[in-house]
C-alpha cells in the first residue's frame, strides 16, 4: 500500500509542478518588479499567476519569486500548487548567459480516496541567446517530491481498506525536463513560449510527456 500511495501521490500532483522561472535575463538590471501569469499544458492545463522582484546579491541579480497554481481543466480550489523561487545568474557575457533556479514547492490535491499535501523541489539550469528585445534558450531540470502527506477519506476506509494509515511517505519520486524558451519584449511586457519533453526519473513518460505553456509579464 505504500508504494500504491507513493505512485498515486506522484501521479496526482504531477500536475501542480514547480519550473524554472521565464524571464529575460538581459533585462535583470531594468526594472526590479514584475507580476506573470501563465498558463498551458504542464503534466495537465495549468494557469498560474507570480510575482518576482530582482534584488541585488554580491556582484549579481538574484530573481525572487512566489507563485500560485491552479489546475483550470476542472477547477478546485482544493487542488494548488504554491512556490518560492531563486533564479540566480551564474556565468555569462553580453548575450550569452546562463542561470540556476531552486524552487521549494508545496501541492496539494484532494479526491475520493484521500488528501495528499506535498513537499518538493525543483533545481534547474536555462541558458542562451540574451538581447533586450528577445532570447531564445534552453531549459533542463528536475521535479522532486521529497514527502507526502495522505489524509484516507472514510469512503476509502470504508470500500477499500480499512487498515489504511494515515501519514507521511517519503521519497515519492520526480520528473525531468528538457526543452526550450524564446521570448520577446515590448515596452515593458514580455511573452515569453516554453516547450519541451518530460520523462520520469526511472526514464519512463508521464501520462502527457511533453510541456506547452505562455506567459505574459509586466515591468516596473
Amino acid at each position: 500500500m505504500k508504494t500504491l500511495g507513493l505512485v498515486v501521490a506522484l501521479a496526482l500532483l504531477a500536475p501542480l509542478t514547480a519550473h524554472a522561472q521565464e524571464i529575460n535575463l538581459s533585462s535583470l538590471d531594468e526594472e526590479p518588479n514584475r507580476v506573470h501569469v501563465t498558463t498551458g499544458a504542464e503534466y495537465g492545463f495549468i494557469a498560474s499567476a507570480g510575482y518576482s522582484r530582482i534584488l541585488p546579491f554580491l556582484d549579481r541579480r538574484v530573481v525572487l519569486t512566489g507563485e500560485a497554481t491552479l489546475p483550470w481543466a476542472s477547477l478546485d480550489l482544493a487542488d494548488f500548487g504554491v512556490r518560492a523561487q531563486a533564479l540566480v545568474p551564474i556565468v555569462g557575457s553580453a548575450r550569452w548567459k546562463l542561470a540556476g533556479a531552486f524552487s521549494p514547492a508545496v501541492r496539494a490535491t484532494e479526491n475520493k480516496v484521500n488528501r495528499m499535501v506535498d513537499a518538493g523541489v525543483d533545481v534547474g539550469l536555462v541558458g542562451g541567446l540574451y538581447t533586450d528585445s528577445w532570447f531564445v534558450a534552453l531549459e533542463s531540470g528536475v521535479d522532486l517530491l521529497l514527502a507526502t502527506h495522505v489524509t484516507h477519506s472514510d469512503s476509502y476506509r470504508m470500500l477499500v481498506h480499512p487498515g489504511a494509515q494515515d501519514g507521511w511517505y517519503g521519497n515519492a519520486g520526480g520528473n525531468l525536463r528538457g526543452g526550450l524558451q524564446a521570448g520577446v519584449a515590448f515596452s515593458r511586457y514580455d511573452v515569453i513560449l516554453r516547450a519541451g519533453q518530460v520523462r520520469d526519473v526511472g526514464g519512463g513518460p508521464p501520462l502527457i510527456p511533453f510541456y506547452g505553456t505562455l506567459t505574459m509579464d509586466a515591468r516596473w
